[in-house]
């Protein structure tokens, strides 16, 4: 994306984000399109903060300055080395309704909040903070997939295609009006890092667009229609139980692909089967091809090949 004219005074942005895989590259791709992040603003667990105060300045220590990484658009880098880099202010916020919270952020006169994977909610005194809103990266195409973990779901929802959107923030979850949108490719056997890492790089290009858009006023806003939205909350232990009898290869072996790696370890469930469940990591490949025999799991080179709805997998 090409900057800006050097006539033109570059928006003033506020990112609140989180250390992780989506926060930085969209951080990333505002300081390249020559948007002005004035501060970066992390999320603290209250019950943690050492002091009372609801907003902190965070310094970041000399030493870790000095091996920062010439690339800030890297996905091994996160926001804190790129402020850093930037000698952008980083803020630990306890309290986002606090008067000294508000007073802090006010002070620098954002023209826009860009948020890209906070873990809290914005009450609506920093909703209403920026002149011209606030921007959210979200990785499904809206109204669809909204709430905390959309990528879990896109994988256990079996779906071939996801997207990113980028919307202005009201007071409800995910459904404010859509700038942006572009769809991507759930390709067959991708892992959740792998398609967070590309929904990340999107979401980053899409919010300096969509950014740049709204600062001109060349916005033209979509309306979400709430008839086609869903929600889904954070997964559970039961959101991990594969029913091997219900889903066919393909899915079984994407879903495994996809979020096998999690704390949480995915269950292979077949009622009334000699074997009923087991817990599996990996699944090596997956044929819609029948099984050979009558058996529901044969165990193959210390693997174990399970008979699906359709077809069967090899999962260890």
């Amino acid at each position: 994306m090409s900057n800006s004219s050097e006539l033109e005074s570059p928006p003033r942005v506020l990112f609140f984000g989180m250390p992780g895989a989506f926060s930085a590259p969209p951080l990333a791709a505002l300081l390249d399109a020559g948007i002005e992040v004035s501060a970066v603003i992390l999320p603290v667990n209250p019950l943690q903060g050492a002091a009372s105060a609801s907003i902190e300045r965070h310094e970041v220590p000399t030493r870790t300055r000095t091996i920062l990484p010439l690339a800030h658009s890297s996905l091994h880098t996160n926001i804190v080395q790129i402020a850093a880099k930037h000698s952008i202010p980083i803020w630990r916020v306890s309290r986002l309704s606090d008067a000294l919270t508000h007073a802090t952020l006010a002070g620098y006169e954002p023209d826009l909040i860009c948020v890209a994977c906070f873990s809290r909610l914005l009450p609506a005194s920093l909703l209403h903070l920026p002149r011209l809103g606030c921007l959210n990266v979200h990785p499904s195409l809206l109204p669809a997939n909204r709430g905390p973990e959309p990528l879990f779901w896109t994988f256990r929802e079996h779906a071939h295609e996801t997207g990113v959107s980028i919307h202005l923030m009201n007071e409800n979850m995910d459904s404010g009006p859509i700038v942006l949108q572009e769809r991507i490719e759930v390709l067959e056997g991708i892992s959740y890092e792998q398609l967070e890492e590309r929904c990340a790089r999107l979401g980053g290009d899409l919010l300096a667009r969509a950014a740049w858009q709204l600062y001109r006023g060349e916005v033209e806003l979509i309306e979400q229609d709430d008839t086609q939205s869903s929600y889904h909350r954070f997964p559970g232990e039961d959101d991990f139980i594969v029913h091997v009898d219900q889903w066919d290869a393909r899915d079984v072996y994407n879903f495994i692909q996809g979020v096998g790696h999690w704390d949480a370890p995915i269950r292979i469930e077949a009622p009334g089967h000699e074997w009923n469940a087991f817990e599996v990591r990996n699944c090596y490949s997956y044929s819609l091809e029948p099984m050979p025999g009558q058996s529901r799991m044969i165990v193959e080179d210390g693997a174990f090949l399970i008979r699906c709805a359709r077809g069967w997998v090899r999962v260890v």
